[in-house]
């Protein structure tokens, strides 16, 4: 077995392989080579284990998210499966530049945990799935005097970008993501932005889209709503809460039956929030994470 680095002519047998060993996950989504292209072109390493005969029976991907550097691994399944995951865990780390790195696993997933916690992850915390019922509209919260709910203009990417990466003190958005989501769903405009404005300024914003990957594949009319945002001197007023409360009765309003959104652990004002809002946790998964080195 030799570990190298991912080429282009290797995309069928990785599509073939992630979707085998996937296959059956929470709410899956078979791969495309034109989605796994996306995935492995923005991955700052990706590494294979090749057998003797050049057949690919592992892959590993280190990517950078806003929160920080996140390790994708999968092994084909069979005798060799740990030794492949073992290789490919411990080249991969060498890459990272931030000093620690995490995975994400299924929570029912004992056996994947058990693995990482041999190779030195600890468990940091949860990551949730929430979804809502949206077969009523909500009532929108009173909000301190001055504040104004309304929808995103298009000549207001910059600052928006700009206020999400403050409030989440990360590059969570870059401009041009409007661009993208639109070229994702031509349904998707910045009405489906919305924001909150003290004298003409923007200070939060939550965003609302379709779960177009997800309705196509299972038939279903569900919307996804982004985290609220809020910069730190106007938290505390609502903003959120009225936010997401406007999110969902404007999926509402366009026929989607359902709402998701995602939240961790660590951010229990959300999760207090969502939850009197109708959002209920529909899956778990665990974040682990790890100090390494990083020598390349």
């Amino acid at each position: 077995m030799e570990l190298r680095p991912y080429t282009e002519r290797d995309l069928p047998e990785l599509v073939g392989l992630l979707n085998e060993a996937y296959k059956g996950r929470h709410e899956f989504i078979p791969y495309t080579k034109e989605k796994l292209r996306a995935e492995l072109e923005e991955a700052s390493s990706v590494l294979l284990a090749i057998d003797e005969r050049g057949r690919v029976l592992g892959l590993a991907r280190l990517h950078r998210e806003w929160y920080g550097e996140e390790i994708t691994l999968c092994a084909q399944p069979g005798p060799a499966q740990e030794e492949v995951k073992e290789r490919l865990l411990l080249a991969i780390e060498q890459y990272a530049r931030s000093g620690e790195v995490s995975v994400v696993v299924d929570a029912e997933d004992q056996e994947e945990l058990a693995f990482f916690v041999s190779k030195g992850y600890r468990s940091e915390s949860s990551f949730y799935q929430l979804i809502a019922e949206l077969d009523k509209p909500q009532p929108l919260p009173p909000l301190p005097e001055g504040y104004l709910l309304r929808s995103l203009r298009p000549d207001e990417e910059e600052v928006f970008v700009r206020v999400v990466n403050t409030a989440y003190e990360g590059e969570r958005l870059r401009s041009g993501v409007l661009a993208r989501w639109s070229a994702e769903d031509p349904a998707f405009s910045t009405d489906w932005v919305q924001v909150a404005e003290l004298k003409g300024e923007l200070v939060a914003a939550v965003v609302a889209r379709t779960d177009h990957e997800f309705n196509r594949h299972y038939h279903a009319k569900r919307g996804y709503l982004g985290p609220a945002a809020t910069l730190p001197e106007h938290r505390g007023k609502g903003l959120g809460k009225a936010l997401t409360a406007q999110a969902m009765n404007f999926l509402r309003e366009r026929g989607l039956d359902q709402a998701s959104l995602y939240t961790w652990e660590g951010n229990p004002v959300a999760l207090r929030v969502t939850r009197g809002l109708g959002f209920r946790v529909s899956y778990e998964w665990k974040i682990l994470t790890k100090m390494v080195k990083g020598l390349l």
